[in-house]
């Protein structure tokens, strides 16, 4: 033993009085008076006789206080003794001066003045318990080490008696050897667990303060109102329920890495649950152009989701193609119309070796490689969640449309694609796209599919024709603040039917295929009936018309020079030996200019160039329009010229076949 020892006079025949505490003993020579005096009050203090001395052990600080005025131990003494208590091996204690952190408050064992003895096991016995960051360890083990590292963070910069490093590899070892303890966290990591599949979670209870953050999860979404004015909406994205004991959160797959972050950071044990699709062994049966290759590379890079922009004749479905063969996977193809799922239904069977199905248009047949239509999708979209591991948009301007952005929002497919020329919306809606699919991953310019060979450039011919008096009076009296009503009265001017009617017979005397672009039904009939008195083969494609295959296979053969339609042939029509659009009436929309335009410059042996014709109403609302969708920004164009109705017969008497070896008449 060590003795604790004082300056005090040495008296001879003076009784030897020892105390040992902690095992450290003091010795006292002190007359029977203070002997007899500090003797009981070491009893009462618990301390016992052996024969020798008086024993005791303690780990109160208050007590080694009262030790010091009794057995008037210097600070160096009363230190010395604190020595003796955090080198306690029952599971780490240490003592701490001066100011002490406020997580340790509830650790304290005891206190005397600014010292303080601090248990460190109690401190991680409670950091076991009560810790939110038990989701954080993979194992008990792990999470101990985690409250040891807390412990010394906290007892950084603090005056500490003892050897912390002991004290803590005491604590630790103390607190892994209890099985009460690894019970324990085993029992909150289950309790805090959370199964996140492809759009779903399942938990055991709600968190503080889940249900608000998981109420931030929205889109805005723009809706037109009846006066024309757009309207900003919150889409909600997130919805709880209570399924049994669980919880189960449904989201849309776009968010799911949100969703597992918010989940983590509330202190979830985040258990992720894939899902598997079939695999699809498809036979590639085509190469891609340099630029198409490098869209595809691009979309495979940001993780197999994302938007490619590509201008109408740039192959778009064979980019779908290779993504659909990179994938290797079940894919879902959704498409706008009947005939582009028919075209779909043939390219992949053609260049991918596989015999898809097809839902909508009146079929309904659905396999591991499926077209469909966008509304067909969402009426039975519940058929096709959990089948596909890629979705390909195509046309994906349409997805942000009320019904097409349904499908978007459901379906569980991880890998995503959208094809489109024209992302970009009136309704600014576009950003539901990026959202939904992910953002663009790349934009293809319109020269580098010329020099692929895929397009030709375009002639653009603006063709300003004059309302009648009586039709400039009535366009007068129109309140000007109503632009659809000014424009439905421009677009239908009567002097455009004579006008379209002479393009259109002279492209076709030069041997041109022509299409015929109207806003309107009854203008569209009115033309046709026009152009088949001046002896033109036309074609009268309308919502109401029906055969429209039969007009177009006609067409497609030579059999009629020209097509008449409204907007059902605005988008997914591929018809790549038309060589002039002319434009009689439409809207403003940029989109669906270039979407007309697309029809007729995809590239045939021959073809120098695409010609179109945008007949535009003089003095009226039509001449902003026209400025409006103005598309030379998208294609490119190596005429663009305005032109009067009177200058037309110079004009079109100079005219050549777009063709090669089509001779002038």
């Amino acid at each position: 033993m060590c003795p604790l020892l004082l300056n005090y006079a040495v008296m001879s025949n003076v009784p030897r009085f020892s105390v040992v505490i902690n095992g450290v003993e003091v010795v006292r020579e002190w007359g029977w008076d203070r002997v007899f005096e500090v003797k009981e009050e070491l009893k009462r203090l618990g301390f016992r006789w052996d024969g020798a001395s008086w024993r005791g052990k303690t780990r109160d600080v208050g007590v080694l206080a009262r030790l010091r005025e009794l057995l008037g131990l210097t600070r160096r003494g009363v230190h010395e003794g604190i020595l003796t208590l955090v080198h306690d091996s029952s599971g780490g204690v240490v003592a701490v001066m001066g100011q002490l952190p406020e997580e340790l408050k509830e650790h304290v064992l005891s206190s005397d003045g600014n010292i303080h003895l601090v248990s460190l096991s109690g401190f991680l016995r409670r950091f076991v318990a009560k810790d939110a960051g038990v989701a954080r360890a993979a194992s008990f083990e792990e999470f101990v080490e985690m409250g040891v590292e807390r412990l010394r963070g906290l007892l950084r910069g603090v005056q500490v008696l003892g050897d912390l490093d002991t004290a803590l590899r005491s604590a630790r070892e103390f607190v892994l050897a209890s099985d009460r303890l690894r019970e324990l966290f085993e029992r909150r990591r289950s309790w805090r667990a959370a199964v996140v599949g492809p759009n779903y979670a399942r938990l055991n209870f709600l968190a503080s303060g889940l249900l608000r953050r998981l109420a931030e999860f929205k889109l805005k979404y723009n809706v037109v109102t009846r006066e024309g004015e757009l309207e900003q909406r919150d889409l909600k994205l997130v919805a709880v329920a209570q399924e049994g004991g669980t919880y189960v959160v449904r989201f849309p797959v776009f968010v799911r890495s949100r969703v597992v972050e918010l989940l983590r950071g509330l202190g979830y044990v985040v258990a992720e649950e894939g899902r598997e699709y079939p695999r699809v062994a498809y036979k590639r049966q085509f190469t891609l152009f340099p630029f198409q290759a490098e869209a595809v590379e691009n979309w495979v890079a940001h993780g197999m989701r994302g938007s490619v922009v590509i201008p109408t004749g740039g192959g778009k479905t064979f980019i779908g193609l290779e993504a659909m063969y990179r994938a290797g996977v079940s894919a879902l193809v959704l498409v706008v119309t009947r005939e582009l799922a028919l075209q779909w239904v043939e390219r992949i069977r053609k260049f991918l070796g596989v015999s898809p199905g097809m839902l909508g248009g009146g079929e309904r047949d659905v396999r591991d490689v499926t077209v469909a239509i966008y509304n067909s999708a969402v009426k039975y979209l519940d058929e096709l969640v959990g089948r596909f591991g890629l979705v390909v948009f195509d046309e994906a301007h349409h997805v942000p449309a009320e019904t097409f952005k349904e499908v978007a929002l459901g379906l569980d497919s991880p890998y995503r694609l959208a094809l489109s020329a024209t992302p970009e919306r009136e309704d600014r809606n576009e950003h539901l796209i990026y959202e939904a699919v992910g953002p663009p991953v790349y934009r293809a310019s319109y020269r580098s599919m010329v020099e692929a060979g895929l397009v030709v450039p375009v002639e653009h011919y603006r063709i300003y024709v004059r309302m009648s008096n009586e039709e400039a009076a009535t366009y007068g009296s129109l309140p000007s603040d109503n632009a659809i009503v000014l424009r439905n009265v421009a677009a239908k001017s009567t002097r455009k039917i004579p006008v379209a009617v002479r393009i259109v017979t002279r492209e076709v005397a030069l041997g041109s295929k022509v299409l015929v672009f109207t806003q309107f039904i009854d203008q569209a009939e009115e033309l046709y009936k026009r152009l088949r008195e001046a002896g033109v083969a036309a074609e009268l494609i309308t919502s109401e018309e029906g055969n429209r295959e039969v007009a177009l296979r006609r067409f497609g053969v030579g059999a009629s020079r020209a097509v008449v339609t409204t907007t059902v042939l605005d988008e997914g029509v591929d018809v790549p030996d038309a060589e002039v659009a002319v434009i009689v009436s439409g809207t403003g929309s940029k989109r669906q200019m270039i979407q007309r335009v697309g029809r007729v410059v995809r590239a045939t042996p021959g073809k120098r160039a695409a010609r179109v014709y945008e007949i535009v109403t003089r003095g009226t609302i039509e001449e902003a329009l026209s400025e409006a969708r103005h598309f030379d920004e998208v294609v490119e164009e190596t005429v663009c010229r305005r032109v009067t109705e009177s200058d037309l017969e110079s004009l079109l008497g100079k005219a050549a076949p777009l063709t090669a070896w089509l001779k002038r008449d």
